[in-house]
């Protein structure tokens, strides 16, 4: 018996096998796409959570160093800040800041004079010193319940980077003296 090229063609032994495998391929397929897309997923959680607890680092930092005033805003740093001349090398720096008590560094503080001069404090980084030109010097606001016959307001710049260094928070604050 002779095969013909329409029986060889019309023969459908086998066919279910091709179609079950052509199916496993792509299946296959998916499966491996899924599994692909879940592993950059898991990345991208993974680099976002490590953002948000480096802000979280060194905004606790930040609010820290604003609660804490007392512990930079001493006499002697106040002393050194009025001396005569214009500008002022005064400068507070903190590498060690541990607000949570676990024994572990959680950000680094800088504080230094916000001036009318804009010039750089010597020992601060760049991001310390990249600070608005403004009187250090003023009367205080409107609102602020104090008169400008008795008091006057000194400017500061508070700049925190968190502990790795990839993120950084930075704050004017300004505090009411009286005039002497």
């Amino acid at each position: 018996m002779e095969t013909t090229v329409k029986n060889t063609l019309d023969n459908e032994n086998g066919m279910i096998m091709v179609v079950v495998l052509i199916i496993l391929v792509i299946v296959t397929i998916l499966g491996l796409s899924a599994s692909q897309t879940s592993v950059t997923e898991v990345q991208i959680a993974t680099n976002e959570r490590r953002l948000v607890s480096e802000f979280f680092n060194a905004e606790g930092g930040l609010i820290d160093t604003l609660e804490r005033s007392p512990t930079w805003l001493d006499d002697a740093f106040l002393a050194s800040e009025t001396a005569p001349g214009g500008e002022t090398a005064v400068n507070f720096v903190n590498p060690n800041v541990d607000f949570n008590a676990d024994g572990i560094v959680d950000a680094r503080v800088e504080v230094r004079c916000i001036e009318s001069t804009g010039g750089a404090v010597p020992g601060l980084t760049a991001a310390a010193n990249n600070v608005p030109v403004a009187a250090h010097i003023t009367a205080p606001p409107e609102g602020s319940g104090n008169s400008l016959k008795n008091f006057v307001v000194r400017r500061y710049a508070v700049t925190v980077t968190s502990a790795t260094g990839n993120t950084q928070t930075q704050a004017g604050v300004w505090k009411t003296f009286n005039k002497f």
